[in-house]
């Protein structure tokens, strides 16, 4: 049965290529829900469940359809938007789109000097031991306050400013004459994320950047210059390199063969293509966990005076569980959905996305720039949602509404 999503969405890339025989975003987001379904099928051959982050199998042919059916409904909104031809050159005040350049630069260069003395601490330790430390704080319900100075740079360095970055670097290379500063100053902005992620030994970061990127490069694939391809490659494999290279030292230094037995190259392969059992598992064993909207809407639950800790919410989340079950898992944004608001919760939100789809297929003719950001949200939503609840924490509520409102600030652009 494992092998049905692999099957399903290689026939979906079929058929998207058979009808319009050019490469774009649909395309390369159909092909990480590929990957991702063909390690699911490593991880049964190898029989890895029930460890690195893997709980047993618990795989059942409805649940099956079931991932694939939420995955359609995400992808049928990005297809739609991503064959939009896009503007080059839009309708929008070039002096007040600098400024918005420049303080994402900005905001991402401080919270970067903020953090890095613990960059450096973190550089200079075992990585076994900055996880421990991370973790060991957040099980003693540590807090370093609040930093009102930092709380504009924290908002727009949180999810979906990254990608937001990310976009305009491209839209940049594609048809704006920056100065260089400003092309290096957004990508910086577009990675700040993986950047302060090291202070934990976080690979989840990097790996947001590198989705974010690899869908990015589809969307405005048609309209780079192969001279701007070849110069995107050689930066994204210098990029890459380091990363990889930190993603490989981090995966090490947790699951050391020699130190615990275990292989690994097999927790990467958990680490690829858990996705789809975890989803299983939270459809066919988290029935009874407790209703809460404290990890979906953070912000709500802050400004009713209702504490959210993200360890004590999966805490709770077991207590509840009459079995053995690994909740703080990559189970996508449908297994979170399903944890906290039930069959209610995830049948609505995909009936939203099914929603979106139809107003963007009626009503989008053509990509205005104050679409710009709807499009961003959207793509950031797939590459985190590929792994849990993508929008989590006060900061990315805030950063969620400040995006959309960037959409009425640019659409009725007043001179500055």
């Amino acid at each position: 049965m494992i092998v049905i999503p692999f099957i399903y969405f290689l026939c979906v890339f079929a058929y998207i290529w058979s009808k319009h025989k050019t490469w774009n975003m649909d395309l390369a987001a159909t092909t990480l829900l590929i990957i991702i379904s063909f390690f699911a099928i490593i991880i049964d051959v190898k029989d890895l469940y029930d460890d690195y982050g893997i709980n047993e199998c618990n795989i059942t042919l409805p649940t099956l359809f079931l991932f694939c059916f939420q995955w359609t409904m995400v992808l049928i909104p990005l297809h739609l938007i991503c064959r939009i031809p896009l503007n080059k050159h839009f309708p929008v005040k070039e002096k007040m789109l600098y400024v918005f350049f420049i303080v994402m630069t900005l905001s991402s260069f401080f919270m970067i000097i903020a953090k890095l003395p613990d960059i450096i601490e973190a550089l200079v330790m075992d990585m076994a031991d900055v996880r421990g430390e991370h973790y060991k704080d957040l099980a003693a319900g540590g807090d370093d306050g609040t930093n009102y100075f930092l709380l504009l740079p924290s908002i727009l360095i949180s999810t979906p400013f990254p990608t937001l970055a990310l976009f305009f670097w491209f839209y940049m290379k594609a048809f704006m004459k920056c100065p260089f500063f400003l092309r290096a100053g957004i990508l910086t902005a577009s990675i700040v994320q993986a950047i302060i992620a090291i202070i934990m030994a976080g690979r989840a970061a990097m790996i947001y950047w590198a989705f974010d990127f690899f869908l990015l490069y589809s969307y405005f694939y048609p309209y780079l210059s192969k001279g701007l391809k070849r110069t995107i490659t050689i930066t994204v494999s210098i990029i890459g390199g380091m990363t990889g290279f930190l993603f490989l030292s981090i995966t090490f230094a947790r699951f050391d063969g020699m130190a615990v037995g275990r292989d690994p190259f097999d927790s990467l392969y958990g680490y690829a293509g858990q996705h789809i059992n975890n989803f299983c598992t939270m459809i066919e064993k988290g029935g009874d966990a407790p209703a809460t909207f404290d990890r979906i809407f953070p912000l709500l639950s802050k400004l009713t005076g209702h504490s959210y800790d993200m360890v004590d919410h999966y805490d709770a989340i077991t207590s509840h569980l009459s079995n053995n079950i690994i909740v703080n898992v990559f189970d996508t944004f449908g297994g979170e959905l399903y944890l906290d608001l039930g069959w209610f919760g995830l049948f609505f939100f995909l009936l939203l996305l099914l929603a979106g789809a139809l107003y963007v297929k009626n009503y989008w003719e053509k990509m205005t720039f104050e679409r710009v950001f709807i499009l961003v949200i959207a793509i950031a939503f797939f590459t985190r949602g590929l792994f849990a609840w993508p929008f989590t924490g006060h900061y990315t509520t805030m950063a969620i509404a400040l995006v959309i409102s960037c959409c009425y600030l640019f659409k009725y652009a007043f001179k500055i």
